[in-house]
Formats: C-alpha cells, sequence, structure tokens
C-alpha cells in the first residue's frame, strides 16, 4: 500500500515510521511549498540551457561508462558549496529528513549526494541496485519528482521490486509534482521508458562522509 502525506514536510507521523519500518519505501506528496518546488524545477531547467548535463553512466571511476541499453537519462551532479539557492534550501529540507531518519530507525546518515536527473522521450533505467560493493555507503534513495500535469500514459514510473522468499513484489510510483519517494537503497528497482521529459532530483542519504568529488552513479 502506498501512502501519501499531503502536507510539507515537518516530521513522520507515527503512520508514515509504521509504513516505512514495513515496507522499506515510502511516499510524501506535495513535499515541498508549492513556490520553491517550481523555483527548484526553474533551476534544474536553468543548467540545461547552460548544457551543463551529461548522460548518465554506470561504474565508478576508471570503470564508469556509458552504457545505453541500461540508462538513457541525462544527469548533472549538485555541488552543495555552489548550488543555486533554492536547491540549497531543499538540501537543508533533506538534511531534516535525515535526522529524522536517525531518530526513528536508529540510522547512522552522515551526509547525502545528489544530482539532477532528466528523462527525455523514450529514456528508461533498467532494474539495478543504488547500494552495491562499489557504492556500499549509500543507506536511503530519494527522488522529487518535477512534473507538473503528469498522466499514466506519459510512462515513466519508477518500479521498485521487493524480493520475497516466494515472490517479487512490484510497487508502481508515478513520478508526479511535488512528489518525494523515498527507499532503502538496496531495493531493486527500475524507471520504465519515459513518453514525455522527466524532471527529478534524486538523493542518496549516505552513513559515511563524501569523497572530494562524484565520478559515478
Amino acid at each position: 500500500m502506498i501512502m501519501t502525506i499531503p502536507i510539507p514536510f515537518e516530521e513522520f507521523s507515527i503512520e508514515q515510521i509504521e509504513a516505512f519500518a514495513e515496507n522499506e519505501f515510502l511516499i510524501i506528496d506535495d513535499f515541498l511549498p508549492s513556490e520553491m518546488a517550481e523555483k527548484l524545477l526553474s533551476e534544474l531547467k536553468f543548467w540545461r540551457k547552460e548544457n551543463k548535463f551529461k548522460k548518465g553512466g554506470i561504474g565508478k571511476s576508471v570503470a564508469h561508462t556509458v552504457a545505453e541499453e541500461i540508462r538513457r537519462d541525462e544527469i548533472k551532479w549538485i555541488d552543495k558549496n555552489s548550488c543555486l539557492p533554492h536547491t540549497a534550501e531543499y538540501l537543508l529540507y533533506l538534511e531534516k529528513l535525515s535526522s529524522t531518519l536517525n531518530r526513528n530507525f536508529f540510522l547512522s546518515l552522515k551526509d547525502s549526494e545528489a544530482m539532477y536527473a532528466i528523462y527525455d522521450k523514450g529514456a528508461f533505467y533498467k532494474t539495478h541496485r543504488d547500494r552495491f560493493k562499489t557504492q556500499p555507503h549509500r543507506v536511503i534513495s530519494v527522488v522529487l519528482y518535477l512534473n507538473p500535469k503528469w498522466k499514466p500514459e506519459h510512462g515513466g514510473e519508477l518500479i521498485i521490486h521487493k524480493e520475497g522468499k516466494q515472490k517479487t513484489d512490484s510497487i508502481y510510483i508515478e513520478p508526479v509534482y511535488n512528489r518525494l519517494a523515498l527507499f532503502r537503497s538496496e531495493l531493486l528497482h527500475e524507471v520504465v521508458p519515459c513518453h514525455k521529459r522527466r524532471y527529478s532530483v534524486t538523493t542518496w542519504l549516505k552513513d559515511q562522509l563524501n569523497e572530494v568529488s562524484f565520478l559515478s552513479i
């Protein structure tokens, strides 16, 4: 069951805590004040106009490579020290979210890394995990969707595959405007092909301080 909470984030409710503990994912609708969400989308589009996006790849450091058979999004990493003001404000929201997760689920989240992402028509990202051998410190994946007037026929859903003892359950999450999806980073998930340009900000909450640079995803 997907639980949506139509208020800006302040604190987890008892229902949200129970839902995340049971399901390992949570949806929060209307996560940001509407004006802030609009400004954040404008900042993302600004960097696209400045040609600062690049094709998303797989692997880390010297093993990093573009593999369009696996993913076809475009990304721009967010530098906390030089990002635009509303992006900086959004990252402060996520610091509060991290503190709340630490307090309620006894995690040890210490840092984050974030990027803007654009999926053009036909773009997808095949099934993968965000936490793996070369990225062992990603604990919680957080995706904020910035797609006004998104409709089911536009595709681009995030699908989380929960592996059980008997079967795998799939949860479909539509990338509607100002919706926040958070889930444990070890869960298998994918993005199905988009039929319209799709915008988001993806963040990983980590249990270790970041290194100097981001060279992979």
